[in-house]
């Protein structure tokens, strides 16, 4: 893992590794994304006794996310605020009216705004924090590929759908099917010079994995996206792109997770672009042919607004 640049960067890791951290290094990291703001007063004995774990835990756990060593875990979790603590995703409840007008179970919008807003732009934050060179990897795949395939299940597919109908208006053939079977086959008709992109907030969706397995199998470069780092998805795919969105939402329903996928993806499509400016012509083109679904009085052509 590269070296951490910097605050903004620490926490994200931390969860991106927690999963496959062994117990005694999981034991420092949680309580290092839950009272991140305790350990400038603490020493490494001091904190590996308050995390009941060993000093050599807290050692490895640093050189696991980037780091040196304590010093410099130390240095870099007292330069940050409140704000990058583990509670970065408040929850929206009926108690955030105390204090206001409107009544007992009144949730003044402005704040459910506020939270919403917040928590969207520190996942975007977070996501862009755990940039590596896989990020250029998957571009220079994505540039030579022969056809683009995206996989996909629930409502990972809308950023999925969102990713087919702007590599389309590239000229990309491509497949974007949620339908557990048609993946199946788009994957088995992947060959070498092609690629997977594989979307899931866990990793562990049973018919992305399969469709994404089968897909390497055939010779196509496989990409996922995807917030665990160590999952049956990141173990069949030859690129990983991680997101930081953290959704402790009781159903998993956080549009936060999604918002940082549609991000990455159109990072890519704007890289693309500027790789290849012969593709801005389809690109009008593709603009000038969907004017047939726009109200008389739309006249942008060159967009890409729907």
């Amino acid at each position: 893992m590269a070296k951490t640049r910097g605050t903004n960067q620490l926490l994200p890791k931390l969860r991106l590794v927690l999963p496959g951290l062994a117990k005694s290094e999981r034991r420092a990291a949680e309580y290092l994304l839950e009272n991140a703001d305790e350990l400038p007063a603490l020493n490494l004995a001091e904190l590996a006794e308050a995390a009941e774990c060993s000093q050599a835990s807290i050692v490895r756990l640093c050189k696991a996310i980037g780091l040196d060593g304590f010093k410099q875990l130390k240095a870099e979790l007292t330069r940050q605020n409140r704000m990058d603590r583990g509670d970065l995703f408040p929850e929206v409840s009926v108690g955030d009216d105390a204090g206001h007008a409107g009544g007992e179970g009144v949730v003044p919008m402005a704040d459910v705004l506020r939270k919403v807003f917040s928590y969207n732009v520190r996942g975007l934050q977070d996501t862009f924090a755990l940039y590596t060179p896989q990020y250029d990897a998957a571009l220079e795949a994505i540039l030579a590929a022969g056809q683009l395939a995206f996989f996909s299940i629930g409502n990972a597919a809308m950023p999925c759908q969102y990713a087919y109908m702007m590599f389309r208006r590239m000229g990309y053939p491509c497949s974007a099917n949620t339908d557990p079977d048609l993946q199946m086959l788009d994957a088995a008709n992947l060959k070498q010079g092609d690629v997977a992109i594989a979307v899931s907030h866990t990793g562990q969706t049973r018919h992305v994995v399969a469709a994404t397995e089968l897909a390497r199998e055939g010779g196509a470069t496989t990409i996922c996206i995807t917030k665990n780092a160590k999952s049956p998805l990141t173990k069949v795919c030859d690129i990983h792109l991680f997101t930081a969105t953290v959704d402790s939402s009781p159903h998993m329903e956080l549009v936060a997770r999604r918002i940082a996928e549609y991000a990455i993806i159109e990072a890519f499509y704007h890289a693309v672009r500027l790789r290849r400016p012969e593709v801005e012509g389809l690109v009008k083109e593709g603009s000038i042919a969907m004017r047939i679904n726009k109200l008389p009085g739309f006249t942008r052509m060159d967009g890409i607004d729907a």
